[in-house]
């Protein structure tokens, strides 16, 4: 199993005025900033090309996204406090933890995703694979989400916890042995 991305959010612990926070940062920064505006009261930048993003509101809360570990998740976290001081932004009140994790395994095998969405009971899954090419899947004894392709592949998502995300998956791996003894 592999942790694919991790995700942490925080507070500046007061509102920031995001088009003069991104002027600063281009200012100390130059080019890199890769600054993206949504709406009035959201902006997503990258402090360096294919880093982390983090998303930032006018209410001063934040989120990082697209660091591949716990560590790499601490050390954005540790270069955005950096960044702010840097411009001169208070950062003494900052509030910061990792939220949750993307893993992704692969099972080895094709699932037949009609027939095992059947088998799961509809009311434990999502399938429309109209609107989406895998299975959705929420087992009651995981606090988790599992998103099943036919090729094999699974990615886990709602936990930080890597061990939590594997007993999801051997659960899954349990769950289609129904296929096997067939």
């Amino acid at each position: 199993m592999e942790i694919v991305s991790t995700m942490g959010s925080g507070s500046l612990g007061r509102e920031i005025d995001l088009e003069t926070l991104v002027s600063e940062l281009e200012n100390h920064l130059g080019e890199i900033v890769d600054a993206n505006f949504h709406g009035p009261s959201m902006v997503t930048v990258r402090l360096k090309e294919n880093g982390p993003a983090y998303t930032i509101y006018r209410t001063g809360t934040f989120q990082i996204r697209g660091a591949g570990t716990e560590l790499l998740l601490t050390e954005a976290f540790r270069q955005f406090e950096e960044v702010l001081d840097d411009i001169g932004v208070d950062t003494t009140e900052t509030e910061f933890k990792q939220v949750t994790s993307v893993f992704m395994e692969d099972l080895g095998r094709e699932i037949n995703l009609e027939a095992f969405a059947i088998a799961l009971g509809l009311e434990y899954i999502e399938y429309e694979p109209e609107q989406f090419p895998g299975l959705i899947y929420r087992p009651t004894q995981y606090d988790v989400t599992l998103l099943v392709f036919a090729s094999g592949k699974v990615i886990i998502g709602g936990t930080t916890d890597n061990k939590h995300a594997k007993s999801a998956t051997q659960h899954l791996r349990d769950q289609l042995s129904i296929f096997d003894d067939c």
